[in-house]
């Protein structure tokens, strides 16, 4: 009896050290965030970092050219990837959950339902708790 009292115990606190290295996740991704669009705006916009190399480099007009197309492609393949990636880092994510919510008793998983819709819902809000941040993409000269 006492075996399985441990027994239980155990898997409840693996199931928590679980739960928290989730959401502990969903954070990190929010912070990420915030870092990319606050402190590197600079490193957001193509015409920015155009115009940055441009005056260190001293680039010449064929230079600004070709970096100008190389910055274009880049940035589109990059938001392809991203484009690519996000169903896949979906499914992954739902089966972490499906596998989390397995393992709880009904209360739990509602607990747990809530604390997702949570986070989701601050994370839709944005770091400073305003709108979405946007993800269209801008054009430069």
């Amino acid at each position: 009896m006492e075996n399985n009292k441990n027994y239980w115990k155990t898997g409840v606190i693996i199931t928590l050290i679980f739960i928290l290295g989730y959401l502990a996740g969903i954070a990190t991704m929010v912070s990420l965030h915030y870092v990319r669009e606050r402190r590197f705006a600079a490193m957001r916009s193509p015409g920015e970092t155009l115009t940055l190399l441009a005056e260190k480099l001293d680039l010449n007009q064929q230079q600004k050219t070709a970096v100008r197309t190389i910055v274009r492609r880049t940035r589109e393949d990059l938001f392809q990837l991203r484009e690519d990636a996000r169903p896949q880092v979906r499914r992954l994510l739902q089966k972490a959950r499906n596998e989390i919510e397995a393992l709880l008793n009904e209360d739990q998983r509602e607990q747990f339902d809530r604390l997702i819709e949570e986070r989701l819902e601050r994370l839709m809000r944005g770091p400073r708790g305003g709108r979405p941040p946007r993800r269209d993409r801008r054009e430069f000269d």
